[in-house]
């Protein structure tokens, strides 16, 4: 997940923490008792897909994208609509019935932020609806999986998936960092699973993988939305040391592959840890949170065929709001002053108050002043640098000029920009983040090949 859905993942972050919340559900009226599938369309224009399983009693959400299943849920009717409340989130879907019975529109509401989603009923017995992602593995495999579970700072314990070659090792190994926002071991996004797919093509190339979920996600442990880079960083020494540590795992062999955030908190954990031999960057960012924030916002407006004096206005209160929030000396200061331009520019004061909380947050803070720079020219090691031409969240003729110049000084780097490819490294027509579920491509073939084919050749 990129930078730009910082803002929308806050739902979605709440509803994965839900699902352990015991809540009783009110009586499902006859009229929508069954299954709904549909999705919630997000800012960027991505759509995350959701089940509504409404009952008489018990009815629940799923999110499968976010692995949240069985989430608890309460239904109500407000005259001509349907109310379906998520309290341990304090989340809510209004919708209203069609005539004919087969389909709920409406709206999902959050602190203020106010999102349009869809959901069409699911025939009696039907199977739930499995989206083309041909590149997704599926067992059996020609490789062991196993469980991994480790520790993080503060007692946070992280939870992924190893895959080991077959026989006995040493095999060269690599840790996978994960993008913002809330991410699981796979990094899935509109039923695409990169990292899976990444890890997959490496075990079959002989490179033992780990691939974790984020804390606070998944089978993980900690609190995702309190969280900082910082944190994030700590995690990923923490995987290194525990891949380190394991049987079979070949001496000085051992890489990290970072994509977007994870590609920018790589290099100073390859710095740090004399253990990490080789790194590998996929969409990396190479200037700061705020001049990132700022280009994708722009580009994707652009893509998304808005009129330039439109997207130009957006531009300029975006600008307003970054500089306010890096001005601040503290969250509160930052709040305050995020929100005034928020009214200022015409949002309505809830709305306004909802995302001024969200760019006040610790890791929305401390990501607008991170500057890879300083870290990509002290990283001497090897480096593969993979970007896609038509990447609108980490925009490539913004970005790797500073990697290149960053990296001048290192005789072993390599800086490869792909053409036609997006953010996620997929085939893409505009590079806008809604078309990533719309392309059956999960990641390119040509970027898989360069990827494995450069680990490989470091590993030999």
């Amino acid at each position: 997940m990129s930078v730009l859905q910082l803002r929308a993942t806050i739902l979605l972050t709440l509803l994965m923490g839900a699902a352990v919340a015991g809540v009783a559900a009110a009586q499902a009226p006859s009229p929508v008792t069954g299954d709904w599938d549909g999705a919630l369309k997000v800012p960027a224009g991505i759509e995350v897909p959701l089940t509504l399983h409404l009952r008489d009693a018990g009815s629940t959400i799923d999110s499968p994208d976010q692995n949240a299943a069985g989430v608890p849920v309460s239904l109500t009717r407000d005259k001509d609509q349907w109310v379906v409340d998520i309290p341990a989130s304090r989340a809510r879907f209004t919708g209203a019935l069609s005539a004919d019975g087969q389909s709920l529109d409406g709206t999902f509401v959050q602190g203020g932020a106010s999102l349009p989603a869809h959901f069409t009923r699911r025939a009696p017995g039907a199977p739930a609806p499995v989206r083309d992602r041909p590149q997704t593995p599926r067992p059996p495999y020609p490789y062991l999986t196993q469980e991994a579970s480790f520790l993080s700072g503060a007692g946070v314990r992280l939870a992924g998936t190893l895959s080991l070659p077959p026989g006995k090792g040493p095999f060269p190994a690599v840790v996978m960092i994960a993008g913002s926002g809330p991410q699981n071991r796979d990094e899935t996004i509109e039923g695409h699973k990169p990292f899976a797919v990444i890890a997959d093509r490496l075990t079959r190339a002989g490179i033992a993988v780990l691939r974790y979920d984020k804390r606070g996600v998944g089978g993980s442990s900690g609190s995702y939305t309190l969280a900082t880079g910082s944190d994030f960083g700590a995690d990923a020494e923490a995987a290194v040391a525990w891949l380190h540590a394991q049987p079979g795992i070949a001496e000085g062999k051992l890489g990290l592959i970072g994509h977007s955030e994870g590609a920018e908190i790589a290099p100073s954990v390859a710095n740090a840890d004399p253990r990490v031999a080789f790194v590998v960057l996929l969409s990396a960012p190479g200037v700061s949170g705020a001049r990132i924030i700022a280009s994708q916002q722009r580009a994707i407006l652009y893509a998304s065929g808005l009129a330039p004096a439109v997207v130009e206005g957006k531009a300029a209160v975006e600008r307003q709001l970054l500089a306010a929030v890096v001005g601040a000396h503290d969250a509160a200061g930052a709040r305050t002053a995020a929100r005034d331009v928020l009214v200022r520019s015409g949002m309505p004061a809830d709305r306004a108050a909802a995302e001024a909380e969200q760019v006040s947050s610790p890791w929305y803070r401390e990501f607008l002043d991170d500057n890879p720079a300083p870290a990509l020219r002290r990283l001497k090691k090897p480096v593969l640098v993979v970007a896609g031409s038509k990447d609108l969240q980490v925009l490539p003729d913004l970005n790797l000029p500073v990697i290149r110049d960053a990296l001048a000084g290192n005789a072993d780097a390599r800086i490869v920009e792909l053409d036609g490819l997006n953010h996620l490294l997929q085939p893409a027509t505009t590079g806008a983040p809604s078309e990533y579920g719309t392309i059956t491509t999960t990641v390119a073939p040509a970027a898989l090949d360069l990827i494995v084919d450069w680990v490989v050749g470091r590993t030999r």
